[in-house]
């Protein structure tokens, strides 16, 4: 019977294994089309900041404040102006799932 259960957890182990890898795929995917979209336009951020943007819009969205909350508070961390703003929030929602 023990050989039972440690079969039954090593499949699991595996498949739980599985799943992290194909969520870590897709959010690399959702990255890369997240970058792809804000990069071209916004040229005067390097992609850290970009990704740090992206970060604390996901964070404030993440914790029920509106989207204009958001940013607002891109703008006063990192200057950025309410266009910019407007595009890194509503391009981390719809790419990174926040």
């Amino acid at each position: 019977m023990s050989s039972s259960v440690t079969i039954r957890t090593l499949g699991t182990t595996a498949v739980a294994g599985a799943m992290l890898i194909a969520l870590s795929a897709t959010a690399g995917a959702d990255t890369a089309s997240y970058l792809a979209e804000v990069q071209p336009t916004q040229t005067s951020l390097t992609r850290d900041q970009l990704l740090h943007a992206a970060s604390m819009a996901c964070a404030i969205l993440d914790a029920g404040q509106p989207a204009p909350v958001a940013v607002d508070a891109l703008n006063r961390k990192m200057g950025l102006g309410l266009a910019d703003g407007n595009q890194i929030v509503s391009a981390a929602a719809r790419n990174l799932g926040c």
